[in-house]
């Protein structure tokens, strides 16, 4: 009896010693993310599960599902390494509608094409047909330097040039614009800190930019570097732009990303979905960028229209 009891002792201190070097092994693989981490499930050697709830987004305090864990990386790619709390870390979180959910236009209604539906983002688009394709890009970028305190980063251009400044906006001023010329102006005494006033410094901001001006304030990035948050993007009227919201790498160092776009008229932030969905359907090669360009449902993109902040 006391062999038995004594057996059974030592197979459970091996399970146990088994469950720790595990539970280090996994833990260590993703260092950064460390809090983020749960029950990793893989593709390769990539951790495919991130857990919610660690990042708190202004207009979602309550969410499900992440962006990355709705599509694994491709066989034998795993996500790159990223710093907790980068911008690259911030998109990878972004919450994802539950599967199934159509992409809707501004008034509501379905968008047509929903064949290109990878997943849509749970972030509002407005009741207006403003947050387009490089409406949204600017909305993400701002989000994440709003969420960082970094107010005086939050500038864009007007198509025209003029420089808007989220900093004067939250001093109480406000832009004024005449034909195509904007200037700034005090409204009143008051400042305006508040969420909601960020949010109409956005709509302004989605009025008088868009690809053309984007462009033009972008810097050239080259594929060896390219990171979540980068954008492909062609600048005109119209033009169009979508966002590198993760990457992926296999043994080899070749890479792998996923984006994101609006598109027009205002709609749903969404995966992009390849224009040939075989295999990895959402996941571009940058071997193939660098090749022979990228064919999405709406634009092709070559590696000169990769740009970053």
């Amino acid at each position: 009896m006391n062999m038995i009891r004594f057996k059974i002792l030592i197979a459970v201190l091996f399970f146990f010693a088994v469950g720790i070097h595990f539970s280090y092994t996994y833990e260590v693989q993703d260092s950064p993310s460390q809090s983020l981490i749960k029950k990793a499930k893989t593709v390769g050697k990539g951790i495919n599960f991130v857990r919610p709830g660690n990042i708190k987004y202004a207009w979602k305090h309550s969410y499900n599902e992440l962006l990355i864990n709705r599509h694994p990386v491709p066989k034998g790619f795993q996500l790159t390494h990223v710093v907790k709390g980068s911008f690259e870390h911030w998109l990878r979180c972004l919450p994802l509608k539950p599967k199934g959910t159509p992409i809707k236009l501004f008034n509501g209604k379905k968008k047509m094409l929903q064949a290109l539906n990878a997943g849509v983002l749970d972030i509002d688009i407005g009741e207006t047909d403003l947050q387009q394709c490089a409406d949204a890009v600017i909305r993400l970028r701002s989000e994440y330097l709003y969420s960082q305190n970094k107010f005086a980063d939050i500038h864009f251009n007007y198509t025209s040039g003029f420089k808007a400044e989220y900093s004067k906006w939250r001093q109480g001023f406000k832009i004024g614009v005449k034909g195509n010329h904007a200037y700034y102006y005090k409204k009143s005494l008051n400042t305006d800190k508040t969420y909601q006033g960020f949010r109409k410094y956005l709509w302004n901001v989605f009025n008088y930019a868009g690809t053309y001006s984007l462009n033009k304030e972008l810097k050239k990035q080259t594929t060896t570097n390219i990171k979540g948050g980068d954008v492909l993007i062609i600048g005109g009227f119209p033009g169009h732009v979508v966002m590198v919201a993760a990457v992926s790498e296999n043994t080899s160092g070749e890479k792998a990303v996923l984006l994101i776009q609006s598109y027009m008229p205002a709609q749903n932030i969404h995966i992009v979905k390849k224009q040939l969905t075989r295999g990895e359907g959402v996941w571009f090669k940058v071997s193939d960028l660098e090749k022979k360009g990228w064919k999405t449902w709406e634009f092709d993109y070559t590696k000169e229209h990769l740009k970053t902040w």
